[in-house]
């Protein structure tokens, strides 16, 4: 009779502890989503993808897109063709898909940055150029330093990976176009012409 009643007290102890400490609770990785800056762009002009959710690390993949080794939290892209084009971002093995609008037409002698988006790797020089305006330009980056901000292009090269912006002014209007600053292989080099200068610099005065 002892034995059974300290079996039973044992038991019981147990089931308390048991019911006292609760079960362990499993860390689930949050889902991954997706928004885009805007609803509808123009053709040639940039949209900006923020990931948020996931592991934290993440890959953008979408229509004529070959970029692999884009792994931000930020993402530009830019179609030179009206369409809607899917944009997807991947983390922890969970996706997201945002929807790129392309519609409308450019006005004629619209301040225009380009290109709107490029992408380039650690240290490889990313090239713009303004047309429209005044003809009179003002280059201008949160990123970067510049002492010559002048010209019709501008050259700049950066030291950290992620979305990089680049504003041009003219008239008392701006436009910025976006780079897509990447890690790993290495793309084809910016082909970069005759006489532009080096970063800080412009030309075409």
């Amino acid at each position: 009779m002892n034995q059974k009643y300290a079996l039973l007290s044992f038991v019981t102890a147990v089931a308390v502890m048991g019911m006292s400490l609760g079960s362990p609770s499993l860390a689930q990785t949050p889902a991954v989503s997706c928004s885009v800056s805007s609803a509808s762009v123009l053709p040639n002009q940039a949209a900006i993808f923020t990931a948020a959710g996931g592991s934290g690390s993440y890959v953008w993949s979408g229509t004529n897109l070959s970029i692999t080794n884009a792994t931000g939290n930020q993402f530009a892209v830019s179609y030179p063709d009206p369409g809607v084009y899917p944009i997807t971002v991947t983390s922890a093995g969970q996706s997201a898909t945002c929807i790129m609008t392309v519609a409308g037409t450019v006005a004629s002698g619209a301040l225009i940055c380009s290109p709107a988006v490029q992408n380039v790797t650690l240290g490889q020089n990313a090239t713009f150029a303004a047309t429209g305006g005044t003809g009179t330009y003002i280059w201008s980056s949160p990123d970067l330093t510049i002492t010559n901000s002048g010209g019709t292009g501008f050259i700049a090269s950066y030291a950290s990976t992620g979305l990089k912006t680049m504003s041009v002014s003219s008239g008392g209007v701006s436009t910025t176009c976006l780079v897509n600053v990447l890690a790993g292989a290495p793309l084809p080099p910016v082909v970069i012409p005759p006489g532009l200068p080096e970063t800080g610099g412009g030309y075409g005065k």
